[in-house]
């Protein structure tokens, strides 16, 4: 098992829960909403408290995934909070936005396994963008 799978593995078994919000208020973290024009989501720290945000403008489906991607920044690089990459002007993804991209699927999609040809989407409904 590797080492996203294993966080989010210990993570959920800590929690004992592998959604996003629950596992968000049960490890201290605010989150909250602001309109953002490009940015999805960040996390940052302010007085030792941990706040997610993320685009206002976006459906519900959408924030879950972006929250999901947050905590794995939290979880992988607890030492990055602040840290901020536009990687959309970017023609290579970093290695920390590439580990939060995985503990995404992986906490996501937890316990359930696509069947032969299956789609990611047809696992969490909503997950996969549309």
């Amino acid at each position: 098992m590797d080492y996203i799978k294993q966080s989010v593995k210990q993570l959920i078994e800590e929690h004992e829960t592998s959604d996003p919000y629950r596992l968000a208020h049960l490890m201290n973290i605010d989150v909250d909403e602001f309109p953002f024009c490009r940015i999805k989501g960040l996390i940052l720290e302010i007085a030792r408290r941990i706040t997610i945000v993320l685009n206002s403008n976006f459906p519900e489906w959408l924030k879950r995934v972006v929250l999901t991607h947050e905590l794995g920044h939290r979880q992988l690089s607890p030492q990055g909070v602040g840290y901020f990459f536009l990687a959309e002007h970017a023609l290579m993804e970093s290695k920390v936005e590439y580990e939060a991209n995985r503990f995404t699927v992986e906490l996501l999609t937890w316990g359930e396994e696509p069947g032969f040809d299956e789609a990611l989407d047809s696992l969490r409904p909503g997950l996969a963008y549309r």
